[in-house]
């Protein structure tokens, strides 16, 4: 009888690995996303930043108060001069 009973039992037992299994794939997807976000955010400011910065460069004003607003560096400001030449 006793036998029968760990028998019964083995379903349950058989299942924890399954059950960790599936809590670290949710942890590891939601960790993910959240980093996926976090990267999507600071990539699209940066993309905002560089946006703005081409308008400013095609109105004419001054780099260094564009560096000032943007906090874009010298040579990301040049390159976006660039762009406008073409």
């Amino acid at each position: 009888m006793e036998e029968a009973r760990r028998f019964e039992d083995a379903d349950e037992i058989l299942e924890i690995p399954i059950s960790y299994e599936e809590r670290g794939k949710k942890k590891g997807l939601e960790q993910g996303l959240k980093e996926g976000l976090k990267e999507g955010l600071k990539e699209g400011l940066e993309r905002g930043k560089k946006e703005v910065a081409l308008e400013l460069l095609k109105k004419g004003i001054d780099i260094e108060l564009i560096i000032e607003a943007t906090k874009l560096s010298l040579e990301e400001i040049e390159r976006l001069e660039k762009q406008i030449e073409r």
